[in-house]
């Protein structure tokens, strides 16, 4: 059996299983008569891993160039400088029209295991266009900014996954927040493509 096809077994067998599942909550939804709401829906989403032979702190520099939301930026907003914070979230995207939002360094917290390790998750987007989705749909905010794993591999080179963003963003049915959706496919995929050279 070809990778693919193992691929697309498994994802139906995960979408047969989170079907299967449905029942359960459906009993919890029926049993939270308090005014509460609870509804659930499978989502296929397109997982995507680049690999380099590119050193991790090489991927990690070239990733890092990016601009970044920062506490200048935060503090534009609360003052409600809004033409400011404009020109400011338009200047830290750049050419790749991507900025970092937030860092998560789970390498350095792999220390409450015993060990440190080359491994970090950036939150990487872009202000102008996640307001956007939001603006249309304020679900959209929970993939707004992306999810990228940056870590080092076996190889002694580097893997980078994210979830494509057409594929996450695509449950909210609206042309607009596809619109977007795919210009951050492009746009992430490019730049992690070009930080991997």
């Amino acid at each position: 059996m070809t990778p693919q096809l193992r691929k697309i077994r498994r994802t139906i067998i995960v979408g047969a299983l989170s079907l299967a599942l449905l029942p359960a909550l459906g009993t919890l939804t029926a049993s939270a008569s308090e005014g509460v709401d609870v509804t659930s829906t499978p989502l296929p989403v397109e997982h995507i891993v680049i690999k380099t032979k590119k050193p991790y702190s090489d991927v990690k520099a070239s990733i890092e160039k990016l601009g970044r939301l920062d506490d200048s930026m935060r503090a534009m907003l609360a003052r409600n400088d809004i033409e400011e914070l404009r020109a400011a979230a338009q200047r830290i995207a750049g050419a790749d029209g991507l900025a970092i939002h937030y860092v998560a360094m789970h390498g350095d917290l792999l220390a409450l295991k015993g060990k440190r390790q080359p491994l970090v998750a950036y939150y990487i987007g872009n202000i102008l266009s996640a307001t956007e989705m939001t603006n249309v749909n304020p679900a959209a905010g929970l993939y707004a900014p992306l999810r990228v794993v940056v870590y080092a591999n076996e190889q002694g080179g580097t893997t980078m996954e994210y979830d494509r963003p057409t594929s996450m963003f695509g449950q909210f049915k609206s042309p607009q927040i596809d619109a977007v959706a795919v210009s951050l496919d492009n746009r992430l995929l490019t730049f992690l493509k070009k930080a991997s050279m």
